[in-house]
């Protein structure tokens, strides 16, 4: 999923279901989950098909092992 699509000047979101199981574009979920999905702000269960979908977990780029810190940026690592 390489592509973000734009709605109206923004990024459309995309939705994880809730196992975990399969992520999509706003714009690809099914026709009766992109119409709840619209107006959700970060979790919906679809009132047609019971689906529940929540926005993927915002993630942080892991610690580079080649960056090179200064003392003071490494006080408190394990």
């Amino acid at each position: 999923m390489d592509r973000p699509p734009l709605r109206e000047g923004g990024v459309v979101k995309l939705w994880i279901s809730a196992l975990g199981e399969e992520t999509f574009h706003e714009v690809d979920l099914p026709a009766c989950c992109q119409r709840t999905a619209g107006s959700a702000e970060d979790s919906f269960a679809c009132p047609s098909c019971g689906a529940v979908w929540q926005e993927p977990m915002a993630t942080e780029p892991e610690e580079c092992a080649f960056v090179e810190r200064s003392g003071e940026e490494r006080k408190g690592a394990a």
